[in-house]
């Protein structure tokens, strides 16, 4: 992913697909900042104030970390709202963004040997959120299936899926 210029891949999809796995190394491997949304995440507050909070605080980061990298990778899930969000003002900043679907089955994520055992609460949330098509957004620029294959061969195509699209845009 280097040498394209300034820009954040934001990577979306349900718990358990791979977003900060994938994220922590795509930005090991690209020398590239690293966003953990969840860490960013306003508790105790209606969705839409927690949401534009979060956002907020989100965005606050990857401008922090476009200062020392030229590439910011992002895992969060994302509604429709949140993508208007980072569109609008990465745009008004000269910021290009990438949004990168990750999807997966639910016997691909709750699978045993996937390395992560999900709590009920997360199994709960997982079943909504494959429901509710965090998989599948209109918005995704790029969507990848993480579900039964290695972690090398999906860093692999998400690198080349980055490149094409940011090089179809110029």
């Amino acid at each position: 992913m280097t040498g394209i210029g300034r820009f954040v891949v934001f990577l979306s999809g349900p718990i358990g697909s791979g977003k900060t796995t994938l994220g922590r190394c795509l930005g090991a491997r690209s020398l590239a900042g690293f966003v953990d949304g969840d860490d960013h995440h306003v508790p105790g507050r209606p969705w839409f104030s927690s949401t534009l909070g979060t956002s907020r605080s989100i965005l606050n980061a990857v401008i922090v970390a476009l200062q020392n990298h030229d590439i910011v990778v992002v895992a969060y899930p994302l509604r429709c709202v949140n993508w208007i969000y980072y569109r609008r003002h990465l745009a008004a900043a000269g910021i290009a963004s990438v949004f990168v679907g990750l999807s997966a089955t639910l016997e691909e994520i709750t699978h045993r040997d996937r390395g992560r055992l999900l709590s009920e609460a997360e199994q709960a949330r997982l079943s909504v959120m494959l429901a509710e098509g965090y998989s599948n957004r209109l918005f995704y620029d790029v969507q990848i299936k993480t579900g039964g294959r290695s972690l090398e061969a999906t860093l692999a195509e998400i690198d080349l899926e980055i490149a094409h699209f940011l090089s179809s845009r110029c």
